[in-house]
């Protein structure tokens, strides 16, 4: 077989020895992961018999891999095993017969961990972080709650699998870059054109961004708007129960984390998203690093896209089914509306995010591809 050929760094082929960072380890890491959840399956298997991966009380709020029955959950669960191992440690090899295949038998596996073994339940834990972390300083049982639900079998596996499928992804991007011919750190093979150079990513990226912020605040709007006791959407019989069992106030707390994502969102396309303001101690007028951006939108994104579907599927249906039994239909479309934006709200960000990488990366170190990007003055 043949394996890739890395140019040297002139070329822009960059050696294998000038790799960096994650273009060093996740090729390494993502097979290992694999070989790591094989061995957990088969124990798994052993022990408990059912997949690992597991469903919600609700079956339309579960991952997609359990609501066809175990049968395709297994299968999700083994070919994310020794089958992506053989796939990884081939792409480690660098082998190019077959380089596509390889290439879509690795976006297959990150898709099926991130889209197919996580669910909508991983995206309101994270959404409950300040509230369940506030409680759990305070010892109340709130806090209580919020770690025995963060710390089940079925949420610590689907941390697992989104570190894994976010491996995968990143494996993936490596071994393109590598075997493709181009710069094997930035991944360019000639000057950036079209809709990935810094001027076009500029322009598309801030629709982006402004899609990406109008779910999270139209969502922080109608809680805010609870909380404060305005029935927008809701009869005020059902706001007084959500008055008298504390419903509005955690929702308050989901409302204040969803407009400081929104407001984090519009720095990919501010100043002060590129170069930390003077008021940050310490760090006023360092260039913020790209990867502080990026990773935790991509992140986000991620949850935001799965959560979406699932609450497309069966969310907005239960949600609607509580409301009706209440009386309120305004509530029903609400929380459909919000149902459907939530995965127009993850494709944005992942753009979003993307988008600012093209803008920020600059030139090349290794290669010397691109141009390079003077540091703007410091955001106040």
């Amino acid at each position: 077989m043949t394996t890739a050929r890395s140019g040297n760094g002139s070329a822009g082929g960059g050696a294998r020895s000038r790799q960096r960072g994650w273009l060093r380890w996740t090729p390494v890491a993502a097979p290992l992961w694999s070989l790591g959840y094989a061995l957990v399956a088969l124990l798994w298997a052993l022990t408990a018999g059912g997949p690992p991966v597991e469903s919600a009380g609700d079956p339309s709020l579960g991952p997609l891999a359990v609501r066809f029955g175990p049968g395709p959950a297994w299968a999700a669960v083994l070919l994310a095993g020794l089958p992506a191992a053989a796939v990884g440690a081939a792409m480690l090899k660098g082998v190019r017969t077959g380089r596509r295949l390889l290439l879509a038998a690795g976006a297959l596996v990150a898709a099926l961990l991130l889209l197919c073994m996580i669910d909508v339940r991983l995206l309101m834990l994270l959404g409950y972080v300040p509230y369940g972390l506030v409680g759990v300083v305070a010892g109340s049982d709130v806090g209580a709650v919020f770690l025995a639900q963060a710390l089940t079998r079925d949420m610590l596996h689907q941390v697992v699998c989104l570190a894994g499928g976010l491996l995968w992804a990143a494996a993936a991007l490596a071994y393109a870059r590598r075997s493709r011919g181009g710069c094997v750190h930035c991944g360019r093979t000639g000057r950036a054109h079209g809709w990935t150079s810094p001027a076009a990513a500029a322009r598309w990226g801030s629709v982006a961004v402004y899609v990406a912020m109008a779910p999270p605040l139209l969502y922080a709007a109608t809680r805010f708007a609870w909380w404060l006791g305005i029935p927008i959407g809701i009869t005020r019989e059902f706001l007084r129960e959500g008055q008298a069992d504390g419903s509005w106030t955690s929702g308050a707390f989901l409302a204040g984390f969803a407009t400081v994502g929104a407001v984090l969102t519009l720095g990919l396309v501010q100043r002060w998203g590129e170069v930390f303001p003077r008021w940050v101690p310490g760090l006023a007028g360092r260039r913020v690093p790209v990867a502080l951006a990026v990773v935790p939108a991509c992140v986000v994104a991620v949850l935001v896209f799965v959560g979406g579907i699932a609450m497309v599927s069966g969310y907005a249906a239960m949600a609607g089914g509580a409301a009706d039994a209440s009386g309120p239909f305004g509530a029903a479309v609400l929380a459909g509306l919000i149902a459907v934006l939530f995965p127009v709200w993850g494709a944005a960000l992942a753009a979003a995010a993307l988008a600012y990488h093209l803008r920020r990366r600059g030139a090349c170190a290794d290669c010397g591809r691109g141009v390079a990007r003077p540091s703007p003055a410091p955001a106040n």
